[in-house]
């Protein structure tokens, strides 16, 4: 699976949140396809840019930008590893990730279900998770009250809408349902934007109302 035209064009404008970004850059690094679709999407800016007459640059934004530069950290500092770099995570995703701490992991409700949250974007409020699981066990059925966008990392998945594998994106609508089933192999990753938590359904759902 493929993200939407319209998700690939918010990301080649750099209208894309951060959450997005990230899986967006990691389903580009392993897909052909969509990093030509966002190259053809580019070029009516690169021509339109490249056709704009030179114009002065103020002082004061010379100014600003010195300022910035200046509060780069020094780069012994940006050579750090990232505290993501043992997770199998691609490069050019793990790069947009602004983390400098060990995650912290949470279960989630199912045999050998780990997940934890990354990041939440100050403007559009979404959520990023890193999820871990156990092969050949279900997660627990849900809804999504919101978007959830999600590219698999490594080893697969599948519920009533396909089978997943590592790589491969998917886009569950607002009020969509599904128990995905983590195929046998290897431990199942992923990457999560969410507009909005899961409702669990079940006794789970219970438990999660009464303890939220």
């Amino acid at each position: 699976m493929h993200p939407a035209e319209e998700t690939l064009l918010a990301f080649a404008t750099g209208e894309a949140d951060l959450p997005h970004r990230v899986l967006l850059e990691g389903h580009l690094d392993s897909c052909a396809e969509c990093r030509d679709t966002v190259r053809e999407m580019r070029r009516p800016g690169g021509v339109l840019l490249g056709s704009s007459p030179a114009a002065p640059v103020s002082g004061s934004l010379w100014t600003r930008l010195k300022e910035q530069v200046a509060k780069i950290p020094p780069s012994a500092e940006l050579a750090k590893p990232s505290p993501l770099a043992r997770y199998p995570i691609p490069p050019s995703a793990l790069a947009e990730i602004p983390i400098d701490r060990e995650p912290r992991w949470r279960w989630l409700g199912a045999p050998g279900a780990r997940g934890t949250v990354l990041w939440r974007d100050p403007g559009t409020g979404s959520y990023l998770l890193l999820g871990r699981m156990k092969p050949e066990h279900h997660f627990p059925r849900h809804r999504h009250p919101g978007w959830e966008d999600l590219l698999v990392l490594s080893g697969g998945y599948e519920d009533q809408f396909g089978h997943f594998d590592a790589g491969e994106y998917m886009a569950y609508a607002p009020g969509s349902e599904h128990r995905p089933y983590i195929l046998p192999g290897d431990e199942c990753w992923v990457l999560t934007r969410l507009e909005k938590p899961v409702e669990f359904l079940g006794w789970r759902g219970w438990a999660q109302k009464m303890f939220s």
